[in-house]
């Protein structure tokens, strides 16, 4: 019995065996042959470099993309602009593709111990060339709460390593840039001029709540260039509740008593002087740049200045409103503005859009000073080293005190030709100390060299 049993785990472990030996010979067979990718995508592997794209056969390690967890931000214009600083150590490899992310975080004490809060996190992706130190910027409206620190994490396990487009775009310095010129002004805003009004209305008899009609459409449309007196700057004909208390408001700011929402004889004699073909005094828009590209949608106070200097345009936008949103009525407005400068009609305030803006209003500025309401004007050239063309160059610029910390961030972008020069603008409008300068190593210029649809 013992013998038997002896001979049955003999032959039951040399089947196992077996088994296993052939189960090791199909796996071989059918498993896909090492790629030029394989095991590169985390710190310390090994990833196998065979033949294509990849020439030589060879045993890869690739360096974790470097950066440190504690952010900055400075806050302008109500906005708050994050950077942290990148570093890609490898020689050959960049990244064409990685993920970070900004946390707004609060610290608090609980029971002796520190404990850290996540209130907010903005997300990202972007690309870093071989050795290469890089700034990732972004920007934020300011919160509408408190944060003690922000921290920036990237996550190097899903880091999509890759070769440039050509051997020619291994050096990080793809780009010299000369001619830079910094200048401080004031700050202060132009004076006010008499110009006529854009719109001339008159209005003939009471209006109230529940009231429809041309004169209710002319009533919107002059509440509508107020966004603190009609926020929802609806013009629809209608004398809703939302226009009775934008005349609520209206009467208020024009000391009107009693304030009854109602567009009695007092309101309407007050109408008929300021929109019945009289003057007023309205700002004067020359002397403004701005210094931010804006899009469909979007809702701050840059909307409202650029709405505010296209309506001195009539022929542009001829409805005038000012209500701090990128809507329909502003992207026709910015539609006809680039069909009449031989832009490329895209409805958004884009770059060539922005640059051709800035110079007409600041074309009766003196040559050679900086235009009133700006803080700081900085002028540069950016010459392309390389034989492409690239559609898309970032554009980053650091303004430093006389301690060298960072007081102000401007962030754009442009195109330019191969082996051709660029001259770039960048204007501020936020309040500054004295002893400005371009930080050291602040003026940054990047551009995508792994993607294909960048090279014109």
């Amino acid at each position: 019995m013992t013998e038997r049993f002896f001979k049955q785990t003999i032959y039951s472990v040399l089947t196992l065996v077996l088994i296993f030996f052939i189960g090791l010979g199909v796996f071989k067979m059918f498993q896909s042959k090492p790629s030029c990718f394989d095991g590169i995508q985390n710190n310390g592997e090994t990833g196998v470099d065979c033949g294509g794209p990849c020439q030589s056969c060879e045993i890869k390690t690739l360096s974790a993309l470097e950066y440190k967890e504690s952010a900055s931000a400075l806050l302008q214009q109500n906005n708050y602009f994050i950077y942290n600083r990148v570093t890609n150590m490898n020689d050959d490899w960049g990244a064409k593709e990685f993920s970070y992310t900004f946390y707004f975080v609060t610290v608090t004490e609980e029971r002796g111990k520190t404990k850290e809060n996540i209130i907010k996190k903005v997300e990202g992706k972007n690309y870093i060339l071989p050795n290469q130190v890089k700034y990732i910027v972004d920007i934020v409206e300011k919160p509408n709460f408190e944060f003690d620190k922000i921290v920036f994490k990237i996550d190097n396990t899903k880091v999509v390593w890759s070769k440039p487009l050509s051997s020619d775009f291994i050096e990080a310095n793809l780009f010299s840039i000369s001619n830079v010129v910094l200048k401080t002004g004031s700050g202060e805003i132009v004076t006010r001029t008499t110009k006529p009004s854009n719109m001339v209305y008159n209005f003939n008899r009471d209006l109230k709540r529940g009231d429809q009609g041309e004169d209710v459409f002319n009533l919107q449309s002059i509440l509508a260039q107020d966004a603190s007196i009609y926020p929802e700057g609806v013009v629809n004909g209608v004398f809703d509740l939302a226009t009775y208390k934008a005349v609520i408001r209206f009467q208020r700011s024009i000391d009107i008593y009693p304030q009854t929402g109602i567009v009695d004889y007092k309101t309407r004699e007050y109408l008929n002087q300021s929109y019945g073909g009289q003057t007023q005094s309205v700002a004067s828009v020359s002397g403004f740049s701005f210094d931010k590209n804006l899009s469909f949608g979007d809702k701050n106070s840059d909307v409202s200045e650029l709405q505010r200097v296209l309506k001195e345009y009539p022929n542009f936008y001829p409805e005038g409103r000012i209500n701090g949103n990128f809507d329909y009525l502003l992207k026709r407005a910015l539609e006809r503005f680039q069909d009449n400068y031989g832009l490329q009609v895209t409805g958004e305030f884009d770059t060539p859009t922005r640059t051709q803006l800035n110079l007409l209003l600041n074309k009766n500025t003196n040559q050679g000073e900086v235009p009133p309401g700006i803080t700081a004007n900085l002028d540069f050239n950016i010459f392309n080293n390389t034989n492409a063309a690239w559609k898309k160059v970032d554009i980053i610029s650091f303004l430093c005190d006389g301690n060298n910390n960072a007081i102000a961030i401007s962030q754009t972008n442009t195109s330019i030709a191969a082996k051709g020069n660029k001259s770039i603008n960048l204007s501020w409008t936020n309040k500054m100390g004295e002893n400005i300068s371009v930080c050291p190593g602040g003026l940054q210029v990047y551009t995508n060299v792994f993607d294909k649809s960048n090279v014109d």
